[in-house]
């Protein structure tokens, strides 16, 4: 059996894999780039946030800080005060001195002599810095500032030279450096005792805080009743903090921070084996890639794999987070991160795109292909015989209905026909009908085809939880689904089961485009005109007013029923033209009428498309406005189903309405699906109980009890309650009966045109004439 989505149906891989490339590309070129770079050291300071540690306690930094600069007055020290310093911590056992102190230059060289002798006398490892530099500021060479000759004597020597990135932070940190041939280890190596490529580095561990690392003041060193016995055995770092010295950097998590702060975060590192490998990008993105590619494939559905992209995403973070914690490697997520997010917004609009292919060929309500689909279907040149069934009063039933019962409703109605039509596919090509393509074996017997279609609509379809009896008629045609569709309408209004679109079917088309093209020529010459069937006020025992009927009387078919015309001319969207030219005809009568009987209430009918039609409603306010009648005489009626249909633009047309003075009716009730509890939603002044219930009142006691019930609640709601179909004395009694407010019908008076409405009814109700006929 052919798949019904195989004519519109993608291939579902390649969309996917389009998907997987542009994110591929699109990540890969933006980390080559360095596009990205501040978001991964927000991602990476976000973890060391995680992951925050303090100092291991056995680096002290000696600052030299304000409280210093301010206790010695002058700036540079004598360099005598580092002698002491020195000479003091070798006294308290400290296990290393380090100096983030330039020394490079000759001071007072007696003070020069009494530091070396300082460093020579000392038991303590003593580490001096160099610095690299540039020769000059023309020059491509670089040359290396090392302490001056005597204090280097006694000392070892280390790199301080730190590199700030692109951004201008420092977060990364080098073994060592060459210079001239001369290999120098960085201070925080030789701090650590830990050895490392030349020329490498590695990233300074910010989940280490800073403020966790021992400080002193270097001036409290200075001072002989310190109590430095805590210090032994640990290392100590010399350097400035005193702003006013400069030697500050900017590092990512932390902001700007002493150059000494960032040789101790370096030696702690160092120290604590955080100095992590790192493996860029590529891993993380590889994986990603990986493991994407293998939900790509046609087994996988758009939410897995979406759920696949975000879980990859949360186990690259998760596996970072753990790596970093446990000091193995460490890498670049970014790319990855941004792969994935690429990945998922494309495929996204990839499978919107997907959704939107296949929205064109499927009914929203049924999710049945559509008309679309059929006509996708039906290659030119093939003449196939196409079948469609009219479901009748479906639009009243879907009313009422959830969406779940719809999408039930259609798939066992299609369930069902499915074995009548070629490749077993049922097409949903309108609100109200399906249709199929008739299988060759049934070619031959169009009429048993159509036998079998109709014995299978006599069992109720499932629709949910409720089973629902349908009835439809069925229209053939050979290659057309419009004129199939024609064809079932045809046989609607005939009567049959089912038709051919035939030149009868043409006859009938032509004959109501026919009645389209002559209606402006009816309009003008008279040939449409209006008749008035009077309304009696029962307790009053009175005339009420009158409902305004439209007829035609056509120069060669001679009457034609406003049951043929006025469905022509609503399909045809031109009952506006016809609505607004019987208000004005009813407008002027009426005008006429209260000069001599006032009061009379003028009833005029709206079409159901017309509720919802703005200029309409407008146009018709404005003309009752003009006319000589009080506008509370005027009663624009409105068919219950077209009140409903859309409850929320009905009441806003009606509250419209109504706000000028105009009053509401709701016509026919009783043969919709509304009830009371609606109608209390809607702004209405009267109820119009359909002569269906009321013909027969006074001998079906089921619509006797209908009648009552509802004049009962509809009093109950402050609503006026009219009755049309009375056609004798006992049904009128009955309602006298019953309290309804306003009778209509054959027993009051047919309908009559509008001298004749004068005549027998305004002129004369002052006699005789108008008692009689309420009375027969």
């Amino acid at each position: 059996m052919k798949s019904v989505l195989s004519i519109f149906s993608p291939k579902n891989i390649q969309r996917p894999i389009a998907a997987w490339i542009l994110a591929l590309m699109t990540a890969t070129a933006l980390a080559v780039s360095g596009i990205g770079g501040n978001v991964e050291r927000q991602l990476r300071d976000m973890r060391a946030g995680l992951m925050d540690r303090p100092a291991t306690g056995d680096l002290v930094i000696v600052e030299i800080d304000a409280k210093s600069i301010q206790a010695m007055e002058r700036w540079p020290w004598p360099r005598t005060n580092y002698a002491q310093v020195v000479d003091r911590l070798s006294a308290a056992g400290i296990s290393q001195i380090a100096f983030d102190v330039d020394f490079s230059s000759s001071s007072v060289p007696a003070q020069d002599a009494i530091f070396a002798e300082a460093l020579a006398r000392s038991d303590t490892a003593i580490l001096l810095p160099t610095f690299k530099q540039a020769a000059s500021s023309t020059s491509s060479e670089y040359r290396e500032s090392l302490p001056i000759e005597s204090l280097r004597a006694h000392a070892f020597l280390a790199s301080v030279n730190v590199h700030p990135g692109r951004n201008g932070q420092l977060n990364d940190y080098s073994y060592g450096t060459i210079t001239g041939g001369e290999v120098r280890p960085s201070l925080a190596s030789m701090i650590a005792e830990s050895s490392g490529a030349i020329g490498e580095k590695f990233m300074i561990d910010q989940s280490i805080n800073p403020a966790t690392i021992p400080a002193r003041s270097f001036v409290d060193m200075l001072d002989h009743t310190t109590d430095l016995s805590e210090l032994r055995g640990k290392k100590v770092l010399i350097g400035a903090t005193a702003i006013e010295l400069g030697d500050r950097y900017p590092i990512s998590r932390f902001g700007v921070v002493p150059g000494v702060v960032i040789q101790a975060l370096a030696a702690e590192t160092l120290m604590q084996q955080r100095n992590i490998p790192y493996y860029g990008f590529i891993p993380a993105l590889l994986v990603a890639a990986l493991v994407i590619l293998a939900v790509t494939g046609n087994h996988f559905s758009t939410s897995q794999r979406n759920i696949a992209t975000l879980a990859t995403g949360f186990a690259l973070f998760g596996a970072l987070l753990a790596s970093e914690f446990l000091g193995w490697i460490t890498w670049s997520n970014f790319p990855a991160f941004l792969f994935l997010g690429i990945f998922l917004l494309s495929s996204q609009l990839f499978s919107l795109n997907i959704d939107l292919d296949q929205s064109r060929f499927v009914d929203r309500v049924s999710f049945l292909p559509n008309e679309a689909a059929m006509r996708k279907e039906m290659p030119e040149g093939e003449r196939n015989l196409v079948a469609v069934a009219r479901l009748l009063d479906l639009r009243e039933l879907l009313a009422v209905t959830t969406d779940h019962s719809r999408q039930s409703l259609f798939s066992s109605l299609a369930d069902r026909l499915r074995f009548l039509a070629r490749d077993e596919q049922i097409y949903h090509v309108d609100s109200d009908i399906i249709a199929w393509i008739v299988k060759q074996d049934y070619v031959e017997d169009v009429a048993g085809h159509f036998d079998t279609a109709t014995a299978l609509f006599q069992a109720p379809v499932k629709a949910g939880d409720a089973n629902i009896r349908l009835s439809a008629t069925f229209g053939v045609s050979e290659g057309s689904i419009d004129q199939a569709k024609v064809a079932a309408d045809h046989a609607k209004e005939t009567g049959r089961r089912w038709a051919w679109h035939d030149a009868e079917v043409d006859t009938a088309i032509s004959r109501k485009q026919n009645l389209l093209a002559e209606l402006d020529t009816a309009l003008e010459k008279g040939q449409i005109w209006t008749v008035y069937q009077p309304k009696w006020d029962i307790p009053l025992d009175r005339l009420d007013g009158a409902e305004a009927l439209v007829r035609w009387t056509h120069p060669e078919r001679g009457n034609i029923s406003p049951d043929i015309f006025i469905p022509i001319l609503e399909k045809a969207d031109r009952i506006a033209d016809l609505t607004l030219y019987v208000l004005d005809r009813a407008l002027r009568d009426f005008s006429r009428f209260d000069a001599e009987r006032p009061g009379l209430v003028c009833s005029v009918n709206i079409s159901a498309q017309l509720l919802h039609d703005p200029d309409f409603i407008n146009d018709a306010i404005a003309r009752v406005g003009l006319a000589s009648l009080d506008n509370s005489q005027v009663v624009f009626e409105v068919t219950e189903t077209a009140a409903l249909e859309d409850m929320e633009a009905s009441i806003a047309a009606l509250e419209k309405i109504r706000a000028a003075g105009i009053r509401i009716s709701i016509d026919d009730y009783g043969t919709g699906q509304s009830t009371m509890s609606y109608l209390q939603k809607l702004p209405v002044d009267e109820i119009k109980i359909d002569q269906s219930f009321v013909r027969t009142l006074t001998t079906d006691r089921a619509n006797a009890l209908m009648v009552r019930s509802t004049v009962e609640l509809a009093h109950g709601l402050g609503l006026k309650v009219v009755a049309e179909g009375i056609e004798d004395r006992e049904c009128m009694n009955q309602l006298r009966e019953y309290g309804c407010d306003v009778g209509q019908g054959w027993f009051v008076s047919k309908p009559v045109t509008a001298d004749s409405f004068n005549s027998r009814w305004i002129q004369a109700e002052a006699g005789l004439t108008g008692k009689r006929a309420a009375s027969g």
